[in-house]
Order: C-alpha cells, then sequence, then structure tokens
C-alpha cells in the first residue's frame, strides 16, 4: 500500500473517530419533568439556620454590643441585613452540644445582673447578654419560627418545662409573669422543642448514651413540657445510620415524637476529589431507608392513654436535618471550625439542597450549621462582614423553590470524567402553586460546558430563564472588603431547546 494514501486514510479515520467521539460528548442531557402520582409538599422549613453559643457565632457574630455596626438591641445590622436576605424560616438555638450545659435562666432579665458563666464545651465565657428574649427578637427581625433544644445535660424536665411557661404562657403563672416583667406582654408560642441533642455522643458530656436511657428520660422530659403546652412539636435525637439507637427510642417515643433529629456534615479529601459528592449520596440513600423505616409508625396513633392529660402525635413522623453543611480538615482554628469556603463547597452545598427537594416526602425540616463565622454561611468581624460561596445557593434555592416537588427522570446523565462514579449533573425540581411557575435546580460539577434540554409533559409555559452562578474556579472564595468573587446572572433561554450550562456552575432554570 502507499505511503501516503495509507497516511490519508488513517488521518481520515481519526478525524472520523474525534468527530464522533466530539458528537457524542456534546450530546444533551434530557431532563424530563412531570408532575407525580401524588403531591408531595416541599416544606420551607428546610431552608432553616443554626446558632449556638459557640466562640465568635453569636457573640462577635449576630450579636456585638457597643459595636458601631450594631443597632439598640446588639444585632450587627451588616449580619441581620444579610439574615433577612436568605428568607429564613426556621432558627434552631442554643445548640449543639452547648445545650448540655446551658441553663436558661442565666440569660434573661436586665443584661447586667446576669450571671456569666465559662462554656465548658467549647471554651471561653458567655456573659448571657444574648438570651432567650434576644433570640426571639432576632427571629422575630429575620422572619423566621424559633426552635429551641433543651438541656438533658445538666438540666431537669422541670426546668424544660418552666422554659415552655415562660415562652408560651398565657396564664396568671410564676414564668409566664417573668417574661412579662422582661418586657413581654404576648407569649412567643415556640412550636419547636427537641428532647436534648447528639444525646448518643458519649465523649460530648454525655450522659445518656445508652438509647433505652435516653428514651426513658425522653419521657419524662416530654410529660412536663407537653402538659404545660399541649400543643408544641416535640423532635428526639435520632442517626442517620445506627438503627441499633433508632429502634428501642423509636419503639418507646413514636406516639409522641413528631420529627427525629438528624446531624450530617461532609467534607473535602485529600485522597479523593470527588469524596465530597460521593458523602451526599450516601446521605440521600440513607434519607430514603429512614423513610421507609418510618412507614412502621402508623400516621394516627391509637390507644394512647387519656391520663397522659396530653395528645398524642398528630400526623406521620418526619425527619429534620437539624445541623448540615460543609466542615473537613482544611477549616482553620479550634476543631476546624473556622471555614472560608470555596466555589466547590457552594456547589456541593447546592447538591445537598437538591437531596431535601427530592426527599421532600420524608425531610420537612433542615438547619444549615451555622449562621455566622462557625462552618459560616456569613463571616464577620469588628470591620464588616461578606456572605461565604456557600451563602448564594442557600439564598437562591430559598427564593425560586416551590410548594410542591416535581417528578424528574434522566436521559443520557454524563458522569464526572476522572471519576465514572459520581454523576456530573445533580437534579431536582419543584412548583409553584400561586404562580404556575417550574423551577429546574442543575449543578453542574464538571470543568466542562454541559448541555441539557428540557422536556415538559403537556406543558403550555412559554417562556424560560436560566439563573446562573459561577466563580472563576473552584477554589475561589469571598473575603471580607474585598468584591464576590461569586457571578449570578440572568438570561432567558429557549424552553425546548439545548441550554448550555457553564462548568463549575449552579443553575436554576425557570420555567413560566
Amino acid at each position: 500500500m502507499n505511503i501516503s494514501f495509507k497516511k490519508t486514510a488513517l488521518l481520515v479515520a481519526a478525524v472520523v473517530l474525534f468527530s464522533f467521539q466530539n458528537t457524542f460528548a456534546q450530546e444533551a442531557t434530557t431532563i424530563s419533568i412531570s408532575k407525580p402520582d401524588q403531591e408531595v409538599e416541599v416544606s420551607p422549613n428546610i431552608y432553616g439556620q443554626f446558632i449556638e453559643y459557640l466562640r465568635n457565632s453569636i457573640t462577635g457574630g449576630i450579636f456585638q454590643e457597643d459595636s458601631p455596626l450594631s443597632d439598640e438591641n446588639g444585632f450587627r445590622t451588616d449580619v441581620l441585613q444579610k439574615m433577612k436576605a436568605l428568607n429564613t424560616p426556621v432558627l434552631r438555638y442554643p445548640g449543639g452540644t452547648v445545650t448540655k450545659i446551658y441553663h436558661w435562666e442565666d440569660g434573661i432579665g436586665p443584661r447586667n445582673e446576669r450571671p456569666a458563666r465559662r462554656n465548658l464545651i467549647w471554651g471561653g465565657v458567655e456573659d448571657n447578654h444574648f438570651g432567650t428574649d434576644e433570640y426571639i427578637k432576632y427571629c422575630r427581625e429575620i422572619g423566621a419560627e424559633p426552635y429551641i433544644v433543651v438541656n438533658m445535660g445538666t438540666g431537669s424536665a422541670e426546668e424544660a418545662a418552666n422554659w415552655v411557661e415562660y415562652c408560651n404562657g398565657t396564664g396568671d403563672t410564676y414564668y409566664a409573669n417573668l417574661r412579662r416583667k422582661y418586657g413581654t406582654e404576648e407569649p412567643y408560642n415556640v412550636k419547636f422543642w427537641s428532647l436534648g441533642n447528639e444525646e448518643a455522643a458519649r465523649e460530648d458530656a454525655g450522659r445518656l448514651s445508652d438509647p433505652e436511657k435516653y428514651a426513658e428520660e425522653s419521657w419524662y422530659f416530654a410529660k412536663l413540657m407537653k402538659l404545660t403546652d399541649p400543643s408544641i412539636k416535640l423532635f428526639v435525637v435520632a442517626d442517620p445510620f445506627k438503627f441499633d439507637w433508632n429502634d428501642p427510642v423509636l419503639a418507646s417515643l413514636s406516639p409522641i415524637v413528631d420529627y427525629i433529629s438528624l446531624h450530617w456534615y461532609v467534607g473535602n479529601s485529600p485522597d479523593d476529589p470527588l469524596a465530597i459528592y460521593k458523602n451526599i449520596t450516601r446521605f440521600d440513600e440513607s434519607l430514603t431507608e429512614l423513610g421507609d423505616y418510618l412507614q412502621q409508625f402508623p400516621v394516627e396513633v391509637e390507644n394512647f392513654s387519656q391520663w397522659y392529660r396530653f395528645p398524642p402525635r398528630q400526623g406521620a413522623i418526619k425527619i429534620s436535618v437539624d445541623e448540615w453543611g460543609i466542615w473537613d480538615n482544611t477549616c482553620e482554628g479550634q476543631y476546624n471550625l473556622d471555614c472560608e469556603y470555596t466555589w466547590k463547597s457552594a456547589l456541593a452545598t447546592a447538591s445537598f439542597l437538591n437531596v431535601f427537594h427530592r426527599q421532600a416526602e420524608n425531610v420537612t425540616m433542615a438547619n444549615w450549621a451555622q449562621s455566622a463565622n462557625i462552618l459560616g454561611a456569613i463571616l464577620a468581624n469588628d470591620e464588616g462582614s461578606v456572605e461565604q460561596t456557600v451563602y448564594y445557593p442557600l439564598q437562591y434555592f430559598r427564593k425560586y423553590a416551590g410548594s410542591s416537588l416535581m417528578k424528574v427522570d434522566v436521559e443520557n446523565m454524563p458522569l464526572v470524567a476522572a471519576d465514572q462514579t459520581v454523576e456530573t449533573l445533580d437534579i431536582s425540581a419543584t412548583f409553584n402553586n400561586e404562580n404556575d411557575e417550574v423551577c429546574v435546580f442543575v449543578v453542574n460539577r464538571s470543568d466542562e460546558e454541559q448541555a441539557v434540554k428540557l422536556d415538559f409533559a403537556n406543558s403550555t409555559k412559554a417562556t424560560a430563564t436560566l439563573v446562573e452562578m459561577t466563580a472563576p474556579n473552584e477554589n475561589s472564595r469571598n473575603a471580607i472588603g474585598e468584591e464576590s468573587v461569586v457571578s449570578i446572572n440572568e438570561k432567558p433561554v429557549k424552553k425546548n431547546g439545548a441550554i448550555k450550562l457553564a462548568p463549575l456552575s449552579i443553575n436554576i432554570v425557570v420555567v413560566r
């Protein structure tokens, strides 16, 4: 064979092969969106936040007396503005592990008369100038429902019930009158109350790490708290994987528990750059298993003794992911709690939020841990504050998330080239009944552009807008006093045409 002819043939073959591969690589992923057979509500409470007495999470974060950046309440106005922009529906307080040593009566009354206490969990001293009344006022400022965790470590059931009375009491009783004395006539109507925090953790000043013991103590706390206010909703400590804990706890407490409380943090790994996404997938799978597990407890509680003198649980037991976020050994400070989040952290946060959408039937509350400084969505110091990269998916998913879940089917889902086990695109979709709007949330985890086509069954919706969030690279991060690295653009797209998703991007396609 002629040498030049052979070279030409090989060249033509290579061009054809390259063209085929390139065409295949550019083939769009089809995302089919339809209404499910049964409507599934997406609770706004999955966009909750969490604050704890942990170094500068509260004092020096959301609250800083005598700062020129604070108002007459001591609330940092710059941080307050950012919290309001998150439109937070729930704010969990006061912890966290610190609840095991926190006594709520230290934080009421005139500030100059409140006792300063050593923080035996996290170190330092708490002056208790931010207490129950300040917390409730802060909730009202940002429009959030309060959610309180009671002390089951060094506290008593009576102390917990007194806290319920202080917050919710309407009669002529001691603690209701104490609230009035300190300036608030109307009750706070705190609906959500958790029976402890991570009680299985023996090391964290744990006293109730035996599930049988925890269940027994929880029953007594629940009795006194429910007798004080029968309308409150109760949360009990559970575990996403340890059913040897869940089984005895729920076998005992299922007649009165409204939520099980889970915590889940994910982080990066130096050995596996995709570990953060794999851990989110693992958690997604565990939520499905837990949802199936909870089916054994009937929606309606039967044969509940009238002598309890309060009603049983009303409705199915739901899941609350009371603490979630990004936490790994690349963060600095004590216990690696001081995190300057990268854009990769934001991509993981958006993937987490997609999980909560997809798990809407099981998960009806989730609280990002924490709001400011410590693993914070917001960083603050004496000079100012800044939204971290993770702030933006929290803000924009909350802004666009609808009230019910849409069914999503995907064809031609690509895998991340470097691994071939992690899906390049992470997707959820919701429907807003008020404005007849479908929103499709798509995270592109790849450093390459991806093309998607949206297929809406029997849809007459005419317009579509792409809300696109990007950053220069996955290691980009924000800093106080500097311009944000995050770019947010809105642009019209063709509903039925291919939509190009930027590399390493968070995308919301709004179809009206």
